[in-house]
């Protein structure tokens, strides 16, 4: 994998945390199976387990490393990642992409915000109960440089506040959403619509 010896600019970086004392709890997120009414029902996904700072790092997102292109997208095993859910680009001008199918981390369970309903804090003495809005994501996928390793990285953070300050971070017991993008649920529609086509025949 190309990996350059020091960070552009543009990345950010995370440090490997300081070991913490035995009573410090530095789990910041928990797999937690969904019971309510959601589309990943009777799936898992991450809820926040202390009130989740804009911008900063949740965890990175761990998985195999592999060519995004070409035929590196075919593993030797037959196992063709251009099929699978979990894969994301980590350098397109280096042709490297990280596949958490197979193997990884907490990140992998991470879930689109489409179709969850967002449910405001309440609100504070005297304020009125603001109106139920539809679903948005509260973290984002992002390339990042990791010190320890001395390599870029992928990586799961809450987003920012934005310019006027309306992204409050994620409430302690919020599920972590982030975008898939359109691409993922296009190319999740087609492949749909060529199974039904195949069945047909």
């Amino acid at each position: 994998r190309k990996t350059p010896n020091n960070p552009p600019k543009r990345f950010k970086k995370f440090y490997p945390p300081p070991p913490p004392p035995p009573s410090l709890n530095i789990i910041c997120v928990i797999l937690t199976e969904i019971t309510i009414s959601d589309p990943a029902f009777g799936q898992s996904g991450l809820f926040a387990t202390q009130h989740l700072s804009p911008g900063s790092l949740i965890l990175p997102y761990l998985g195999e490393y592999h060519p995004g292109s070409g035929p590196g997208l075919q593993n030797s095993d037959g196992y063709d990642y251009s099929k699978s859910d979990y894969d994301l680009w980590l350098d397109r001008e280096g042709d490297v992409a990280v596949d958490a199918a197979r193997c990884g981390n907490e990140a992998r369970f991470v879930n689109d915000y489409r179709g969850v309903p967002y449910h405001p804090p309440p609100p504070g003495p005297g304020a009125k109960q603001p109106k139920q809005q539809k679903g948005r994501p509260n973290a984002e996928f992002r390339v990042a440089w990791d010190e320890r390793r001395q390599e870029r990285v992928m990586s799961v953070w809450v987003l920012p506040e934005g310019k006027k300050g309306l992204n409050k971070g994620v409430e302690r017991g919020g599920e972590v959403l982030v975008s898939y993008g359109r691409g993922f649920w296009e190319e999740r529609r087609r492949g749909e619509q060529e199974g039904g086509d195949q069945e047909e025949e």
